[in-house]
């Protein structure tokens, strides 16, 4: 009883500490707090693989958060399965036999995700973050495709996110001769992107949960 009364005690005045300080995202961090079960619950999945894998937990849960929800049985239209929502393609090169396995998946994402982070570790910090959360949603190539874009334009530097948060809008059919310019063609070597705002806003919202998740981290998650 002591526990459930110091958990809810916790709950109401986390929620009324976010509303005090006038988050932009309000309905962002009250999903984010109403998830704080779950959080508990796979914390010592996420922490385990995380650590296994050289990442920060945190960021893991907050892929979780907006990948799924914590829906153990989660399937997206196109396919993409479990916590993670990875596609079955991706769990099979992961060796993820049951993607709606709990443990098997977040196994997978964090095998994944330290792919990511390896393939861009010219980049440092945040930008690192964000350019491995757009390469887990809308695919490294694209986000590959949209660096050459930035080295093509000698203006800006491709190991930093805002040039390539901009160039992944210009992978589509109205850039067709901008692309030619850079690669003979009129596409991008791995197609025309016209998921980019998609993208974008996907991460935005893990990195303001990120954000979130580090902020209570002693005080509500734990992580």
């Amino acid at each position: 009883m002591f526990r459930k009364r110091t958990f809810l005690f916790i709950l109401i005045v986390s929620t009324v500490i976010l509303v005090l300080g006038s988050i932009i995202n309000l309905h962002l961090d009250l999903r984010l707090l109403a998830l704080t079960p779950k959080i508990f619950k796979y914390r010592g999945l996420i922490q385990k693989y995380a650590v296994k894998e050289n990442l920060d937990p945190r960021l893991v849960c907050a892929l979780i958060v907006q990948e799924s929800g914590f829906k153990e049985n989660a399937q997206s239209r196109v396919g993409a399965q479990g916590l993670t929502q990875l596609m079955p393609a991706t769990a099979k090169e992961l060796g993820v036999e049951d993607p709606l396995d709990a443990e098997q998946n977040i196994a997978g994402a964090a095998r994944y995700l330290h792919t990511l982070y390896h393939a861009f570790r010219e980049s440092e910090g945040a930008h690192q973050h964000r350019l491995v959360l757009a390469s887990y949603n809308g695919g490294i190539g694209r986000v590959r495709d949209a660096q050459s874009l930035v080295r093509h334009q000698k203006n800006a530097d491709p190991f930093l996110w805002e040039p390539v948060r901009g160039a992944l809008g210009q992978l589509t059919r109205r850039h067709a001769d901008m692309h030619r310019e850079v690669w003979g063609i009129g596409a991008p070597p791995h197609g025309y992107f016209e998921g980019s705002d998609e993208t974008l806003d996907y991460v935005a919202r893990v990195m303001h949960y990120y954000g979130r998740i580090r902020f209570y981290r002693n005080v509500l998650f734990f992580l």
